[in-house]
């Protein structure tokens, strides 16, 4: 049985990235690939608010989703599909689809010499110098999120199914009952500060996110561990509203000073105190009030993950032309974000008809999922 609660998650944390990175255009902190002059304060207050929890949540649905398809999958059938659906996609999206943000980077700083081919071979897939590739450097751009996904999924995979394996002949064990205490999960913010004291790769976390994923296979390896989220989901809700102004402060306290100043670790219990209980109390939410299907929660769930790896693309066009045009900067906004949206839901219509895009943008074949749809129905 699909978790239709964590399906709502996961189209949650994807759709938001739609005004997350359109905010970015407009953010006065850093450059983007296409970066407007004007700039924008709440943009940045916006940012600042959800970037604590919205990528973890997005490894901790992950995290859930690999419980419940390792249920049905032995290791290999799950690493092979890991391959197809993160792994060759990703490798395919920096190809074929990445490079546009920096060739769309690259016009509008004046920097672009010759025409689209001659960026690609002499430009992007031989500058190495900017990882970021804001400047129009080689870059993985937002597939980090998969490449990510699919190396923790990978070196995860042989202690989860062992796990799975030992709880069904031992039962749940000392350390998975703890996933059904509420003070437990309160604390989990102290661990996950820990993870992040080890180094990133490429300014992002890998074992911070890793360890979101792990919470979320645990969360959803304990059957009372959703009962027990959606009894305190309004302690949730309060550790929330009162962690947001603290983690603020200490932010600003800790601007200049080194990862471990002693401002900048009470910065960082801060932020993953409100991080951790933002995930917690919208998975209480979720399993109170959205554990629904229907057919538009379906096709939204299937496009969720070749839009994710459209969007920014798509964007950066957009937001190039866009800034062209003499309006201020909510219009500019609004036209960028809903466009993208738009145009990156036209694209997967169009692409999961085909097989080479589908395999390109990860998207199950529709025949199969059509006939599983039709059996559900006759069952």
């Amino acid at each position: 049985m699909r978790k239709r609660d964590i399906d709502c998650l996961r189209l949650f944390g994807i759709f938001l990235l739609f005004p997350f990175h359109t905010a970015r255009v407009f953010d006065f902190r850093e450059g983007f690939y296409i970066h407007s002059n004007i700039t924008s304060a709440a943009g940045v207050v916006f940012m600042n608010i959800i970037s604590p929890w919205f990528m973890p949540l997005l490894f901790l649905v992950a995290g859930v989703s690999s419980y419940y398809a390792l249920q049905k999958r032995d290791m290999s059938r799950f690493f092979k599909e890991r391959v197809q659906r993160l792994l060759i996609p990703f490798i395919l999206g920096v190809i074929l689809i990445v490079p546009i943000q920096g060739y769309m980077a690259r016009l509008q700083q004046g920097t672009l010499n010759g025409g689209y081919f001659n960026y690609l071979f002499a430009q992007f897939f031989t500058d190495f110098s900017d990882i970021s590739g804001y400047r129009g450097t080689f870059t993985p751009a937002h597939l980090w999120f998969i490449l990510f996904l699919f190396i923790i999924s990978a070196v995860l995979l042989p202690l989860f199914c062992h796990i799975i394996k030992a709880r069904k002949e031992r039962g749940i064990g000392t350390f998975g009952s703890l996933f059904e205490k509420g003070w437990f999960l309160l604390l989990l913010f102290i661990p996950l500060t820990i993870s992040q004291a080890f180094p990133n790769i490429g300014g992002q976390e890998i074992v911070f996110y890793g360890a979101y994923y792990s919470i979320g296979f645990f969360i959803a390896s304990n059957s009372a561990s959703a009962e027990v989220i959606d009894k305190f989901k309004w302690l949730w809700f309060g550790v929330m509203i009162i962690s947001i102004p603290l983690y603020l402060i200490t932010g600003a306290a800790a601007q200049g000073y080194g990862d471990f100043a002693w401002q900048s670790i009470l910065f960082a219990h801060a932020r993953n105190l409100y991080g951790i209980n933002a995930i917690l109390f919208m998975m209480g939410f979720a399993h109170k009030y959205l554990n629904r299907g229907g057919a538009v929660l379906n096709y939204l769930n299937q496009a969720a993950f070749p839009v994710y790896i459209l969007h920014q693309s798509v964007m950066m066009v957009i937001a190039y032309y866009v800034l062209i045009l003499n309006t201020n900067i909510t219009i500019q906004y609004i036209i960028i974000a809903f466009s993208t949206l738009a145009i990156s839901i036209a694209i997967f219509e169009g692409a999961r008809h085909i097989f080479i895009l589908r395999v390109i943008l990860g998207i199950k074949n529709v025949k199969t999922k059509q006939i599983n749809i039709e059996n559900t129905n006759q069952n």
